[in-house]
C-alpha cells in the first residue's frame, strides 16, 4: 500500500517527525529500527540537550510528560571558562525570562517514550519494507545509505577529538549549572543530570585528543576520577 509520507530512520529525529506528520492527517510509513549504540555490556549513556522547541515539539506530541522525571533535568544557568584564569562567560535562565536554557534527556528514555507513542499513534504504520510514499524523509543518521544513493554529500570536518563520556555521581549538588572548559587540547563539560541520584549526577562530554582518549578510556575508575 502506498502513503503519503515515508520516514527512513527510527531514532528520535525519524519518531519524532512520523509522530508529527501523522498528527496532520497525513498516511505515514515509519522504516527501520533504533540500532543498539551501547557497546555489548555497556549501559547507554547517551543524553540529548534539548532547547525549549524541542521540548514543546515532545510536550504537543504528549511524549514530555510520559518521561520518568529523573530522565530530564533542567539547566538553569551555564559557566564557560577558558584557558586564561578569570575569562569566564555566565548565563542564566533567569535573566533570560525562561523556565529553562536547556534541559539534559536520557537519549534512551526518550527514544522508548516516542516509540511508544508511535505504536499507538493512528496514520502512522512502522513497515519492514520501502512502500511508494509522495514525499519520503531521511532520518538515518550521518551513515545514512539512502542519502549515498542519491548522491546527497554531507561535508565531513575531522577534528583528529573523540568524546569520552560517562555518568558521574558527586558529593556536591549540581544545582542546575552547567560547566564548561574550553582548554587546548581538549574541551570538558560537566551537564547537570538527576541520574544516577537525583540532584547529584553530572553528564560528562570530554573531548580529547585520539591518542588521549584511548588512554582515559583504558583506565580503571579511580585513576580516571585522579585524571578528570
Amino acid at each position: 500500500a502506498s502513503c503519503d509520507v515515508l520516514v527512513r530512520g527510527a531514532g528520535a529525529v525519524g519518531l519524532a517527525g512520523a509522530l508529527s506528520l501523522a498528527r496532520q492527517g497525513l498516511r505515514v510509513a515509519l522504516l527501520g529500527s533504533t540500532p543498539p549504540v551501547a557497546p555489548a555490556g555497556r549501559a547507554d549513556i547517551r543524553t540529548y540537550a534539548l532547547n525549549a522547541a524541542s521540548v514543546a515539539l515532545l510536550q504537543s506530541l504528549r511524549v514530555w510528560d510520559a518521561l520518568p522525571p529523573d530522565a530530564r533535568t533542567p539547566v538553569h544557568d551555564m559557566r564557560i571558562e577558558g584557558d586564561v584564569p578569570g575569562n569566564s562567560l555566565d548565563f542564566s535562565a533567569w535573566s533570560q525570562g525562561a523556565d529553562a536554557l536547556a534541559w539534559i534527556v536520557d537519549a534512551a528514555e526518550l527514544e522508548h517514550a516516542l516509540g511508544t507513542a508511535a505504536r499507538f499513534a493512528p496514520h502512522l504504520e512502522r513497515v519492514t519494507n520501502e512502500v511508494p510514499a509522495e514525499l519520503v524523509v531521511l532520518a538515518e543518521g550521518k551513515a545514512s545509505a539512502t542519502r549515498e544513493r542519491l548522491g546527497v554529500k554531507m561535508a565531513l570536518h575531522p577534528y583528529g577529538q573523540r568524546a569520552v563520556c560517562a555518568r558521574l555521581q558527586t558529593e556536591q549538588a549540581h544545582a542546575g549549572l552547567a560547566r564548561q572548559w574550553f582548554r587546548s587540547p581538549d574541551i570538558l563539560a560537566l551537564l547537570p543530570f538527576d541520574r544516577p541520584r537525583a540532584g547529584h549526577g553530572y553528564g560528562l562530554v570530554w573531548s580529547v585528543p585520539e591518542s588521549r582518549a584511548a588512554e582515559l578510556m583504558a583506565l580503571d575508575d579511580a585513576a580516571f576520577e585522579a585524571a578528570l
